[in-house]
């Protein structure tokens, strides 16, 4: 709880900072692909994905990561966004969404499918008009509890249309 509440600070904080709610136009379209780290877990993924401004302060992200671990397959997911201009450049967003995974826990002992609640933050720094990159941290709360939770810590690079 204390992490939840230290998460929560570090978010009114930084956005306190920011001069805008505006990362995108409502409308425009970014695809990407990112590679990342399941802490918990113990797996890398790899991954590509498809950004959408359906207001210019809300984005959906779904996409789908490959999960390079024995007894393990995908992390299929969908999250929301809301972007936060720091600079003309720079943006922060905070991430909540949904997941359905299978991913083994480090012992590779439990498998099977699992349903998962996203809650992380992200930056995103557009390299040109084009080309942006970003990262992200996310936990991912799985159920049933047999699953273990995962922590994923992850870098990406999208093409906006």
């Amino acid at each position: 709880m204390k992490r939840f509440l230290l998460c929560l600070v570090a978010l009114v904080t930084i956005s306190s900072a920011t001069t805008s709610l505006s990362a995108q136009d409502a409308g425009s379209f970014r695809f990407g692909f990112r590679t990342g780290y399941y802490f918990l877990t113990k797996a890398y993924g790899l991954g590509i994905y498809g950004n959408y401004g359906i207001t210019d302060w809300l984005n959906i992200e779904p996409g789908v990561n490959y999960i390079m671990k024995n007894n393990s397959s995908v992390d299929v997911y969908c999250d929301f966004q809301v972007p936060l201009e720091v600079s003309t450049s720079w943006h922060i967003y905070p991430i909540v969404g949904v997941s359905a995974n299978h991913i083994a826990s480090h012992s590779s002992t439990v498998t099977g499918w699992a349903a998962g609640l996203n809650l992380g933050i992200g930056t995103m720094v557009n390299i040109d008009r084009r080309w942006s990159a970003n990262a992200q941290v996310k936990w991912m709360g799985r159920l049933p509890r047999k699953h273990q939770s995962a922590v994923i810590l992850s870098l990406g690079i999208d093409y906006n249309f």
